[in-house]
C-alpha cells in the first residue's frame, strides 16, 4: 500500500540539515558543557582507567621475564613470585574495572537528567507555532533515544576511548623498547586499519543518522495510531492503518539492517587485520629467536602486545560505530538548541499593581500563519466586565485573536495591549496568570479530576477545587460519580464525555482567578 501521502508521508519527507564539516566540533563542546558538573566523579574514573590500563600493560611484560629468568633457568621459587604477581594484577584489574563502570554510570545518568531536562525547558519555551510544525514522534524521540546516545557517548564511550587510546600508547612504547624490530612489523598493517575505518566510517554515519529518523517516524506512527484509534474504528480503517505502520516499521528495520551491516563488515575487518599483524610478529620474530637476536621470552612478550594491540583497535572500531549514532543524535538534539524562541521574555516584566483591570485593545493588528495571511489591520476594544461573541465561518482568524491576546502568537504588525499594556512588555507568566483560555479543543491529563482542577493551582484546599467546579456548574456531575473528586479521567480525559471534560476545563479556569 502506497503511503506517500497523508500524515505518513510527512513523517518521510521531513529531513533534516547535517553540518558534517563542524558536527565533531560541536560534539565535544556539548559533552564537555554537561560533563563539566562531575568533573570530580569523572577524575576518579580516569584514574581507576589508567590503574586498569598499566595492570594490563604489565601482564605481558611479566610473562618475559618469568619465561627468561625463572623457566630457562628452572627458578621455580621466582616463578611462584610472578603467580602472585598476575593475580595481584588481576585483582587491581577487578577493582579499577568495577569502580571505572559504577562511576561512567553515575556522570551518564546525570548527563541524562541534565540534558532531557534542559531540553524539555526549551520545547515548553517554544512558541505554539513550534508545536504545531513538530510531531510529537519525533519530539519523544529527541527527548529519550537521542538523548540516551549522546550520554553514553559522553561517558562510557569517551572513557573507553581515552583507555583504548592510552592503552595503544603504552603498547607501541612497550613493544618499541622490547624490539624495535618487532614493532615496526606490528604496525605494518596500520595503514590497512586507516582505510577500512575512513571508508566505512563515513558511510556508518549517514547510515545511524537514517536509524534515528526512521525510529522517530516509527514513535510518531505508533503516537498518531493509538490517539487516533477511535476515527480509525469509527471508520473501519483498522487494515489500513495496520499497512501504514508495517511500512513504516520496515523502513525502520531497513535503516537498521543497513547500519548493523556496516558495523558488523568493521569489526572483522579489524580482526584480519590484527591477525595479519600477528602473523607478521610470529614469523619475524621466530626468524630473530633462531638467529639469537631476541629471547623467546620477548617474543611471547611481544606477542602478547600484539594482540593486546588490536584489542584496543578493535574496540575503537566500536567506539567510532557509537559515536556515529551520537554524532547523528547530536545533530537532532541541536536542532532544537539552536532554533531561536519566536516568543521572546521581556527584561523586566511590567505587571499593572494590583493586576489587570481587564481591558483589551487590537490596534491595527495583522498576523499570518507563514504566506498565509489570517488577520489584516484588525482594531477593536473590550471593555472589562464586557462579554463579546466573534462570530465568522472556520478559519476566520476567532481562535487566532484570542492566541494573540495571550501571547501564544506575536503579532506581525500593529499591538495587542491589556489595560494599555503592550502584552510584549509583559513576562508569559505574569500574562497568563492573569489571561486564562477555555480553547475548543479541551486537553485533560492522565489523573483524577481534582488533580486536574488543581493543576491550576497546586496549592489550593480541597475546599477551593470544589468552589471552582461549583462556579463552572460541574460539581454537581462530578459528586454523583462513585469517586467524586478522585475519579480517574484516562489519558487526555477519555473515560468523560465531551461535554463533562469541558466543564472540568472551565472549573480549572475558574480555579486559576486571573
Amino acid at each position: 500500500m502506497s503511503m506517500r501521502g497523508g500524515f505518513m508521508g510527512r513523517m518521510q519527507a521531513q529531513d533534516e540539515k547535517y553540518n558534517l564539516a563542524s558536527l565533531d566540533r560541536r560534539l565535544l563542546r556539548m559533552l564537555w558543557h554537561y560533563l563539566l558538573p562531575y568533573r570530580s566523579k569523572l577524575v576518579l574514573a580516569l584514574v581507576a582507567m589508567a590503574a586498569l590500563t598499566v595492570a594490563g600493560l604489565l601482564t605481558p611484560y611479566l610473562s618475559k621475564v618469568a619465561i627468561d629468568s625463572y623457566i630457562v633457568v628452572g627458578d621455580l621459587r621466582g616463578l611462584s613470585l610472578i603467580a602472585v604477581a598476575y593475580l595481584a594484577l588481576g585483582g587491581i584489574q577487578w577493582l579499577a574495572s568495577y569502580w571505572q563502570g559504577y562511576l561512567s554510570s553515575q556522570v551518564g545518568q546525570g548527563i541524562i537528567y541534565d540534558l532531557r531536562g534542559d531540553l524539555v525547558q526549551r520545547v515548553l519555551r517554544q512558541s505554539i507555532r513550534f508545536h504545531r510544525s513538530e510531531q510529537v514522534g519525533q519530539v519523544m524521540s529527541r527527548l529519550t533515544n537521542d538523548v540516551n546516545a549522546l550520554a553514553q557517548a559522553a561517558t562510557s564511550t569517551v572513557l573507553n576511548l581515552i583507555t583504548d587510546v592510552l592503552s595503544l600508547g603504552g603498547i607501541v612504547a612497550v613493544l618499541l623498547l622490547l624490539d624495535w624490530r618487532l614493532a615496526l612489523a606490528t604496525f605494518a598493517v596500520m595503514p590497512l586499519v586507516v582505510l577500512i575505518t575512513a571508508f566505512l566510517g563515513r558511510q556508518m554515519r549517514q547510515a545511524y543518522r537514517n536509524v534515528q529518523q526512521e525510529l522517530a517516524a516509527v514513535n510518531t506512527g505508533v503516537e498518531q495510531g493509538v490517539s487516533g484509534m477511535r476515527v480509525t474504528q469509527s471508520l473501519s480503517m483498522e487494515s489500513s492503518a495496520v499497512d501504514q505502520f508495517e511500512e513504516l516499521a520496515m523502513r525502520n528495520l531497513r535503516a537498521n539492517l543497513r547500519a548493523s551491516l556496516l558495523s558488523a563488515a568493521l569489526f572483522p575487518a579489524m580482526s584480519i587485520a590484527g591477525s595479519l599483524g600477528t602473523a607478521l610478529v610470529l614469523g619475524y620474530g621466530g626468524v630473530r629467536v633462531a638467529a639469537g637476536a631476541i629471547t623467546i621470552g620477548v617474543l611471547m612478550a611481544a606477542l602478547g602486545y600484539v594482540r593486546r594491540f588490536f584489542g584496543p583497535l578493535r574496540e575503537l572500531s566500536q567506539v567510532y560505530s557509537t559515536l556515529q549514532t551520537a554524532a547523528a543524535s547530536l545533530d537532532r538534539i541541536a536542532d532544537y538548541f539552536d532554533r531561536p524562541l519566536e516568543i521572546d521574555e521581556p527584561e523586566a516584566p511590567s505587571l499593572p499593581e494590583g493586576g489587570f483591570r481587564g481591558r483589551v485593545e487590537m490596534d491595527g493588528v495583522s498576523f499570518s500563519y507563514g504566506r498565509e495571511k489570517v488577520l489584516l489591520d484588525v482594531s477593536l476594544a473590550i471593555e472589562p466586565g464586557e462579554v463579546v461573541a466573534l462570530v465568522g465561518p472556520t478559519g476566520a482568524g476567532k481562535s487566532t485573536l484570542v492566541n494573540l491576546i495571550t501571547r501564544l502568537y506575536d503579532v506581525d504588525e500593529g499591538a495587542v495591549r491589556l489595560d494599555g499594556v503592550d502584552v510584549r512588555h509583559l513576562s508569559g507568566s505574569d500574562l497568563h496568570r492573569s489571561v486564562v483560555v477555555v480553547p475548543q479543543d479541551t486537553f485533560l491529563f492522565d489523573g483524577t479530576i481534582g488533580e486536574n482542577i488543581r493543576y491550576a493551582r497546586p496549592e489550593a484546599t480541597d475546599a477551593e477545587v470544589e468552589a471552582a467546579a461549583a462556579r463552572a456548574q460541574a460539581h454537581q456531575f462530578i459528586s454523583r460519580l462513585a469517586n467524586g473528586y478522585d475519579t480517574p479521567v484516562g489519558e487526555a480525559g477519555v473515560r468523560l464525555s465531551g461535554g463533562q471534560k469541558q466543564l472540568v476545563a472551565l472549573a480549572r479556569a475558574m480555579l486559576a482567578d486571573p
